[in-house]
């Protein structure tokens, strides 16, 4: 039996006509950081909003903790213990950054452990401490990942999905941004990344695959990918 966390097989999705996804096949162990890698429009991100139910698998099975959830709306794939952080943060700009932070825990099962969870992400996030009750609008775009990341933390998820966490930041934010999400994950989180930064994502992955025109075509560890040909060709320039 497989000791999976999280199951695709042969997923396919389409934004009405247009199908972005033709053959996504995968598995996430509990406790792994894997990565997805690709060009632009391969499919990364939709696999991630097949998974967290913001689009509707059409064909294959989709299987999170043992449990079928591709026909689950969004709200219930996170009380199952599914977190989203989107490319781009999407946090509201008007509100704290602890206002923000307090909308991630809207679900029943950790509702009442709301400021435990916040002081949590403050121990993580120590620089959010400081700014808790600035707005979100106003921090740098380094700090604006990391609440992105925190909120997506206070729903206590078994499984973090990260769209594009290196997006938009310099290279010692990036260098900063995954040493949080590599703790994250030695504090028992399983994570699912989409990076465009190949040696960033890798660097500290225990897997990797590689997705192109909705296909995984390749999986191996970040030894096995950085080593292969094709991607050093394709990805690296090299």
């Amino acid at each position: 039996m497989s000791d999976a966390l999280l199951t695709m097989d042969d997923v396919r999705a389409s934004y009405g006509d247009f199908q972005a996804l033709f053959n996504i096949t995968l598995e996430i162990r509990a406790g792994e950081i894997v990565t997805l890698i690709g060009a632009n429009g391969a499919g990364k991100t939709t696999t991630l909003r097949v998974i967290s139910g913001l689009l509707r698998s059409q064909h294959g099975q989709l299987r999170f903790d043992g449990q079928d959830i591709s026909k689950l709306p969004p709200h219930e794939i996170v009380v199952r213990g599914v977190s989203h952080v989107p490319e781009g943060r999407q946090l509201f700009p008007h509100m704290s950054v602890e206002e923000n932070l307090a909308l991630g825990a809207y679900i029943g099962r950790v509702r009442p452990k709301l400021k435990d969870l916040v002081e949590e992400q403050f121990e993580l996030f120590p620089r959010l401490k400081e700014r808790r009750r600035q707005l979100a609008g106003t921090l740098s775009g380094g700090e604006q990942q990391m609440v992105a990341l925190a909120r997506g933390l206070m729903a206590a998820p078994k499984l973090l999905l990260l769209d594009e966490p290196s997006l938009g930041l310099s290279p010692k934010i990036v260098e900063e941004v995954f040493a949080k999400v590599q703790q994250i994950g030695k504090s028992g989180v399983t994570v699912l990344i989409v990076e465009q930064n190949v040696v960033d994502g890798l660097s500290i992955s225990d897997r990797g695959y590689v997705v192109e025109n909705g296909e995984v075509t390749l999986q191996g560890t970040p030894k096995e990918l950085l080593g292969n040909e094709q991607i050093r060709a394709a990805y690296l320039g090299l």
